[in-house]
């Protein structure tokens, strides 16, 4: 969906950054750095592409069914949108790189987490509360247009947006896991870790654990939401105190996965 995209590019650009800190530290500026390169490679011909072809296929989902059909979106919205994914993306790989640069390493890692964080509680709750039904809608399967109150739940899984996400999953995901682990390998390896391997394995484990929590914090949102009259205010609240908890408390659950995963204290 292109409103949550800008928030999950942000994640994405702070983990590949995060993936090459040791590569990063010897470097004098983000731009003479072949990762910066790779996360432009990566947007430019898998997660842009893939979100208009999304916007293509299906207008009223990609936008969050605030477009009921392609020729409702005006062009200067998809344009914004594009450029948004390359600048926000980006800016999150420079903020975690300048951390990175000033030896703030978990820092840096919080910045993913934050995004991921973002992503989720956009995707599940939006400006009322409302986004998991928007997500959860396919009106090429239903044949009618959302509105609040409909969603297709357990039936969303087998609509054409689902297949068409599924397909694309691969695609995604696998350049991150593989490129990540590389990465991390390389840099465990050129710190004198001698497990290094093992050690990219556990850091690609934390990524993962860190994203489901984030999205497990997302749900806990949207069920608040839930008994809140969807009052997404208090919502956002109690998704700040929970983040503070997890990323400014030491021995938190995420600062102790961080230090298992990567190897950096707080």
């Amino acid at each position: 969906m292109l409103q949550v995209d800008v928030f999950w590019v942000y994640g994405i650009g702070a983990m590949f950054a995060t993936a090459a800190a040791a590569q990063l530290k010897g470097t004098k500026s983000m731009l003479d750095s072949r990762y910066f390169s790779a996360l432009l490679i990566y947007l430019s011909i898998i997660f842009v592409p893939e979100a208009i072809w999304l916007t293509w296929s299906f207008p009223h989902w990609e936008s969050m069914h605030v477009y009921s059909s392609l020729t409702d979106i005006p062009t200067p919205v998809v344009v914004t949108f594009i450029l948004l994914d390359f600048l926000i993306a980006m800016i999150g790989f420079w903020v975690a790189y300048k951390c990175i640069a000033a030896g703030r390493d978990y820092l840096a890692h919080v910045q993913w987490f934050v995004g991921y964080l973002a992503f989720f509680f956009i995707l599940t709750n939006g400006w009322d509360c409302l986004a998991w039904q928007r997500f959860s809608w396919d009106p090429t399967v239903t044949g009618s247009l959302w509105e609040p109150g409909k969603t297709m739940l357990l039936g969303f899984a087998s609509s054409n947006v689902a297949m068409t996400l599924y397909a694309m999953a691969i695609p995604t995901l696998l350049p991150l896991i593989v490129g990540g682990y590389l990465w991390l390998r390389n840099g465990f390896r050129s710190a004198g870790i001698a497990n290094a391997s093992s050690q990219a394995l556990k850091g690609i484990i934390a990524y993962l654990i860190g994203v489901a929590i984030t999205l497990i914090i997302a749900g806990i949102s949207t069920l608040a939401g839930s008994y809140l009259a969807n009052m997404c205010l208090p919502t956002a609240v109690i998704t700040a105190i929970m983040l503070a908890l997890l990323v400014l408390v030491r021995g938190s659950l995420f600062h102790r996965l961080v230090s298992w995963g990567f190897r950096v204290p707080r």
